[in-house]
């Protein structure tokens, strides 16, 4: 094995270096690259300096597989082959102008124009920002906005609406709902002396109905310890952690930045205001972080690729020969691979591991084509224009290959230049979102109540439960036609209400059941203002429910009944 020039003069000798493509790849990986490795709190960088732009899920997702299949590296950590892999797919995502999946369960486009002007009629003020999020309590309010916000915005001359008062009544319910609908940009700061449990549903329904929102959590990886001098457990801790990376998810999904800095975030706020610059186009140099095709799922390329590796191989540590290359590639692509281009580069070597083979898949698919392919290639150009095929580079580009032989009807390719094969998708009836840990009224109730009816499902309970499954499983309730939410009374299911939140927002078919929060969840009593705050959120939900006509429940089997009967009629309406 030839040796690894440290620094960022890369050796023209490194073994995984198989020609341009991964030069370049592995001059960025060495910047960030720890004893041959990247840390996850780097990787996001290192795909900035490639003009990707993977959101926080997509990093949790990545590292996850990257480990999930035998990698040498430590947690937390990915490899070169890994980020060649990682790097490739998220491009190729660019290249195809991938586009967000539309839920099987939506029911209409939101664009919430239409309260806009109703509440604009209703409304003699105009404010050009709302200023949502964390107000803490009496004894401790949220200071951001005075600190903070509300003197930035004075000084730029741009209009605002504080909801934070010293003593809330209900009737302000209204007037804050008529400023949201009139302001022209959302602005919401979530910190960590707070549980802000209304807050997090907002700012996922407003996301769903696609308004322009700013979202801000101080200290995003920092835990909620002390809400009015109560020290959380840990339990509840890890509860609104969760919570609090499936918002960001929803908000990322939408290429829309979250930020961490409060500076950065109102800077921004001045340029969308003052000069008109969307949310989806802040970049790096305006002081955000963006996220592009942040719905894509990259970390099942690296799953088949060491699937593939293992089948022929026979075992993690093993090497393949030069000639299991065709077999292996066949079985990832679909598509040949020629030996003779591999013998080339490494004349002498016989066998490669898995980095080396990372590398190789890596490469081969973009490699530069022949002078006749070339030529072939420029003249179609001017075709592939008016066809609107063109697609985004970002990362040095060479075109891959010539595309595959149509597939057998019942595979499809997955997009197309090389990329792994996937089954046809799958569509369910039903989503069995909600409350999990304690609370089993799937397997005890909904399941087989479904299984009578005749209904198909998708369980997303998982006996441990990490956040490298919040893409997945939001991938998966896209193929469903309805979104079924149970927050049960002995569960916080914070994050379920920030889903159904996002969801109804949306415009989705869901039907929820909602259950008032009891004092003990799992064996830990709940504090008066705890219980005070989790059934504030529930409200919002439930009022939330009246006001976008979704059927509400306090029952499973009322909730149950009505989702047979919607699915029925669904049925009826696509069989006519």
């Amino acid at each position: 094995m030839d040796s690894v020039k440290k620094g960022n003069n890369v050796s023209p000798l490194d073994y995984r270096i198989f020609g341009p493509y991964t030069r370049d790849l592995y001059n960025v990986f060495s910047r960030y690259a720890h004893e041959d490795r990247i840390k996850k709190s780097s990787l996001r960088k290192a795909f900035h300096d490639l003009n990707l732009y993977p959101s926080y899920s997509q990093i949790l997702e990545m590292v996850h597989c990257a480990v999930e299949y035998g990698s040498p590296c430590d947690a937390d950590h990915v490899t070169f082959g890994e980020f060649c892999v990682l790097v490739d797919e998220l491009q190729h995502h660019y290249e195809q102008g991938s586009q967000p999946p539309v839920p099987k369960s939506l029911m209409k486009k939101k664009t919430g124009r239409s309260s806009v002007r109703r509440c604009r009629k209703e409304s003699v003020a105009n404010f050009q920002v709302f200023l949502g999020g964390s107000c803490g309590d009496q004894s401790s309010p949220s200071m951001w906005r005075h600190e903070a916000a509300i003197p930035f915005l004075k000084k730029e001359n741009i209009t605002f609406y504080n909801p934070q008062v010293n003593t809330w009544r209900p009737e302000l319910i209204e007037l804050e709902d008529r400023a949201k609908c009139i302001a022209e940009l959302l602005f919401f700061v979530i910190d960590n002396k707070n549980r802000s449990i209304v807050s997090l549903s907002e700012i996922a329904y407003l996301t769903g109905g696609g308004r322009p929102i700013f979202v801000v959590f101080i200290n995003l990886c920092g835990p909620v310890e002390k809400v009015c001098d109560e020290k959380l457990s840990t339990r509840e801790m890890e509860d609104i952690k969760r919570a609090r990376n499936i918002l960001v998810d929803l908000v990322e999904r939408n290429s829309i930045p979250v930020f961490e800095d409060m500076n950065s975030a109102l800077n921004c706020v001045r340029l969308h205001v003052n000069q008109g610059i969307r949310l989806q186009d802040l970049t790096l140099k305006h002081g955000a972080e963006p996220v592009k095709c942040g719905h894509a799922i990259l970390g099942e390329a690296l799953l088949k690729l060491r699937e593939t590796f293992n089948s022929v191989v026979g075992t993690n540590e093993g090497q393949m020969s030069k000639e299991d290359f065709r077999l292996s590639y066949r079985c990832y692509t679909n598509q040949e691979f020629n030996v003779s281009w591999l013998h080339q580069q490494r004349p002498n070597k016989s066998d490669f591991s898995f980095e080396e083979f990372c590398a190789i898949i890596t490469e081969f698919k973009r490699r530069r084509p022949n002078v006749a392919s070339s030529i072939l290639t420029k003249l179609a150009s001017p075709l592939m224009w008016l066809l609107g095929s063109n697609g985004r580079c970002c990362v040095p580009c060479y075109p891959p290959p010539p595309p595959p032989p149509p597939p057998p009807p019942s595979t499809k390719l997955k997009g197309s230049n090389s990329r792994p094969e996937v089954n046809e998708e799958e569509i369910y009836d039903v989503y069995l979102g909600g409350s999990c840990g304690e609370a089993n009224w799937r397997d005890d109730i909904a399941v087989p109540c479904l299984k009578r009816a005749g209904i198909s499902y998708l369980n997303p309970s998982v006996t441990s439960w990490s956040d490298h499954l919040i893409p997945m499983q939001t991938s998966e309730r896209d193929k469903c036609r309805l979104l079924l939410y149970v927050i049960a009374d002995r569960t916080r299911a914070i994050g379920a209400m920030v889903e159904a939140s996002y969801y109804i927002g949306k415009g989705c078919r869901v039907i929820l059941c909602l259950e008032e929060l009891s004092p003990t969840i799992a064996g830990e009593q709940i504090s008066e203002t705890a219980i005070k705050d989790y059934n504030r959120g529930r409200s919002y939900l439930s009022d939330l429910c009246s006001r976008e006509t979704v059927p509400v429940f306090d029952s499973m089997s009322a909730s149950l009944e009505c989702v047979i009967h919607t699915i029925r009629e669904i049925t009826q309406q696509t069989s006519l």
